[in-house]
């Protein structure tokens, strides 16, 4: 859900999607919310928790989900509650559980072209079964959507950390692999900095917040708009960037146009086979959204406009390992706008240890949803890959260590889009992994 505008957004801009996507998120396509911020919002009367608790187990039956999981919501104090999907391990769990946590403005419903594979390939491993949850974060989804009253980074954090770290706690999970989606990456690392002894190992996919905002970013952005047009529409994207405005806000003053807002940005964003699978996804996107707003307004919290994080993670990687949390794994799809580069800067700036970063072919930013099987094959050899492994090799051939689609990203890779490109098709070609040492 991170990039509702971006293809707007780089229409007028020029810019790259890396650059323009979260802008577009979390304000391009609000631009006219700010017109019918007086009116009463629509939704308020079309749409309801039990709607989305229906649309919710709508999309898990579609993709023949709904039969592997245990729909539950945890109470976690103070009127609050938190909704998952257990995935429960077919026999005595070997090893620490899962933990799936949506990006932004998502939730359960979009992993449910995972869960089947998450059921087979984890919660029914022949060797080391394990526990799997897909939860939504506190003021999203099915969870509660108490007020949201942060202001700070600190704050603003806490908000979703501490609501999760008492889902934890009620479900009586001693450790946790945590794997976080776009902004749920950001603020699964936030979570791994309060309670690193909770965390065996870190998955970010394709995470928000990681590099810094480059040096001069501001005067391009500003050249580049620098009509009497383009200044007049900078200046409303901070505006409302800094109100608050949000892709939310926006579907819920739609009024009776906000549904099919949303059915065409997934039928043109996810088109695929799954005709019958994508009515029941809108379906859940849209009463996601047009829910009254909480956890949703974080965002301009957590990133200043243009996508850059007040508190960066490449800042605060130092810090994790410090503490104890080492086992840290990337992953982005082969097109996806954010820019597996930055987290290629994190490997560099710390040689001695192992980060490996891995892509999913044929996906982009939303690659669980987009390349379904290869997300959860991406996740399970992450999970599988231990700390020092690849020490003493350089080159080894995909299909004695993984899957030939998949390649592990050396830290000398190009940095250029094409080159970039041209690297991924000679790698699938050669069906190659680069795997680095920890000292390399």
């Amino acid at each position: 859900m991170l990039w509702f505008g971006a293809r707007l957004m780089r229409y007028v801009t020029g810019t790259s999607f890396t650059r323009a996507a979260l802008v577009g998120d979390g304000v391009l396509i609000s631009a006219a919310a700010g017109a019918l911020m007086g009116s009463r919002a629509y939704t308020s009367l079309s749409a309801s928790e039990g709607d989305l608790r229906q649309a919710e187990e709508q999309v898990l039956r579609a993709n023949g989900a709904l039969k592997f999981v245990r729909l539950r919501d945890t109470e976690i104090g103070e009127d609050l509650k938190i909704h998952s999907a257990h995935i429960p391990a077919e026999r005595s769990v070997g090893s620490a559980p899962l933990v799936i946590m949506p990006g932004y403005a998502a939730g359960v419903g979009w992993y449910s072209r995972n869960i089947p594979d998450l059921h087979a390939k984890l919660a029914n491993h022949h060797k080391n079964p394990r526990d799997v949850h897909v939860v939504d974060w506190l003021g999203t989804g099915l969870s509660s959507r108490p007020k949201f009253r942060a202001e700070s980074v600190e704050e603003t954090e806490n908000f979703f950390v501490a609501s999760l770290e008492k889902w934890r706690q009620k479900n009586h999970i001693d450790q946790m692999v945590l794997c976080g989606h776009s902004l749920g990456g950001y603020l699964a690392f936030a979570y791994a900095e309060q309670y690193p002894h909770r965390v065996k190992k870190l998955v970010l996919s394709s995470p928000a917040g990681v590099p810094h905002e480059p040096l001069g970013y501001k005067e391009k952005i500003q050249a580049r708009w620098s009509s009497f047009t383009g200044r007049l529409m900078l200046n409303t994207v901070i505006w409302l960037w800094e109100k608050g405005v949000t892709p939310a806000s926006f579907i819920r003053y739609a009024g009776p146009w906000g549904e099919g807002l949303v059915d065409k940005y997934i039928s043109r964003r996810f088109r695929d086979s799954h005709a019958d699978d994508l009515k029941h996804l809108s379906k859940y996107a849209y009463l996601n959204l047009a829910l009254y707003g909480s956890g949703e307004y974080a965002l301009n919290r957590i990133l200043k406009p243009f996508a850059w994080a007040h508190k960066p993670l490449c800042d605060r990687v130092q810090g994790l390992f410090e503490i104890g949390v080492q086992d840290i794994n990337f992953i982005y799809g082969t097109t996806d706008w954010m820019d597996h580069t930055h987290a290629l800067e994190v490997k560099k700036a710390f040689p001695s240890y192992d980060i490996p970063v891995w892509t999913v072919p044929n996906a982009g930013h939303q690659l669980h949803v987009q390349n379904p099987s290869g997300f959860v094959e991406t996740v399970v050899t992450a999970l599988d890959h231990k700390q020092g492994d690849a020490s003493g090799i350089t080159i080894s051939h995909t299909e004695e260590l993984r899957p030939k689609w998949m390649q592990k990203i050396p830290s000398d890779a190009p940095i250029g889009r094409a080159e970039r490109e041209r690297a991924t098709m000679r790698a699938r070609k050669h069906a190659t992994t680069a795997v680095e040492t920890a000292h390399a």
